[in-house]
């Protein structure tokens, strides 16, 4: 069993999901040293061993222990999980890479979901940069934190090029309620979990519209996971994997969660609220928002069409509103 002062386990980000997991490893196997950006989070972790503001209601384990100092998480740690916005990844963790301080046999796992919008490319592909001496390892599929921080069971998806680095990571997640599953198609496991969140703003606009038949809800999500898997599949992903957790699993959690970002962002565009308003009161705009607008620029570049990611976008740009999107996704898809 490593100690507590050599934790084998590194993570960046104690956000919702990077709590979650730090305190599934530590409780499953191991002491776990998080970085956080807030240094009241990270007082609050190490002093009370909670998270109120990003994970209420759930104690954590005493030996996760946290930091503001990024350096001490790549210290000695044989895995390192990367838990913040694509955005973020490059200048947080560039010091660190530039001092020599990542051992190459460290293996990098990146949960983030998102595309940095200044270089186009997705948290997955800034982490083999960053990292280019390391096995890196994409984790997604259906994560609601807040569900699998209660011990309610869930199945997420572990894609990289090497069964053995795969199997490195599952062992310190797999428990009785948290399971692991491997594949070695990246991209289309990235680009499930980048792209559902799209689709997830849809079921917003329903929600807002007081759209509450569950035929309708079936007949977008099948339709919103046929959009995924044409874009994926042209840029390069297995069609497979968007049938299986990593594409129609994360889809239905997201979609269907009440905590959903994305889904909430689509239920005060159907109030009519432009987007700053919107903004104003979310503080940041969720991922779908920049990911909706590279997926359409990509789909123009690939020629694949994606009429409902297309109607989103009128939407949030005030082009059409919550009613026509909604009528037009009547007319052209279930009246055929």
């Amino acid at each position: 069993m490593p100690q507590p002062d050599k934790p084998s386990v590194g993570l960046i980000g104690l956000g919702n999901l990077g709590t979650a997991i730090a305190n599934l490893v530590t409780t499953n196997c191991c002491a776990v040293i998080g970085w956080e950006y807030d240094a009241a989070v990270v007082d609050e972790i190490n002093s009370q061993h909670t998270n109120q503001r990003f994970l209420p209601g759930i104690s954590l384990d005493h030996s996760l222990r946290a930091t503001t100092d990024v350096s001490q998480v790549f210290g000695g740690t044989e895995i390192v999980f990367l838990a913040i916005p694509a955005r973020f990844i490059r200048p947080t963790v560039q010091a660190v890479v530039d001092a020599g301080l990542v051992s190459p046999d460290t293996v990098i796992v990146n949960m983030a979901k998102g595309i940095d919008a200044e270089t186009g490319l997705t948290a997955f592909q800034t982490t083999e940069m960053l990292f280019p001496a390391n096995p890196c390892v994409m984790l997604s599929g259906p994560s609601i934190a807040s569900e699998f921080a209660h011990g309610m069971p869930t199945i997420v998806v572990l894609a990289g090029s090497r069964d053995a680095d795969l199997m490195r990571v599952s062992r310190v997640l797999d428990t009785r309620h948290f399971r692991t599953r491997f594949s070695h198609d990246t991209v289309g496991v990235e680009l499930g979990g980048l792209l559902k969140n799209i689709y997830a703003i849809g079921l917003g606009l329903f929600d807002g519209q007081g759209i509450t038949s569950l035929n309708f809800r079936a007949v977008y999500l099948t339709i919103a996971l046929e959009e995924m898997t044409r874009l994926g599949v042209a840029m390069g992903a297995e069609a497979k994997t968007f049938a299986y957790l990593a594409g129609m699993g994360d889809l239905l959690a997201t979609s269907l969660s009440g905590q959903s970002h994305n889904r909430h962002l689509g239920e005060l565009l159907s109030q009519g609220r432009d987007l700053a308003a919107i903004q104003q009161e979310m503080g940041v705009l969720p991922e779908g928002y920049g990911t909706l607008r590279i997926a359409l620029n990509l789909a123009e570049k690939l020629y694949v069409s994606l009429p409902l990611a297309r109607g989103l976008w009128d939407v949030i740009n005030g082009r059409i509103d919550a009613d026509r999107f909604i009528f037009s996704f009547i007319r052209d898809f279930v009246e055929d």
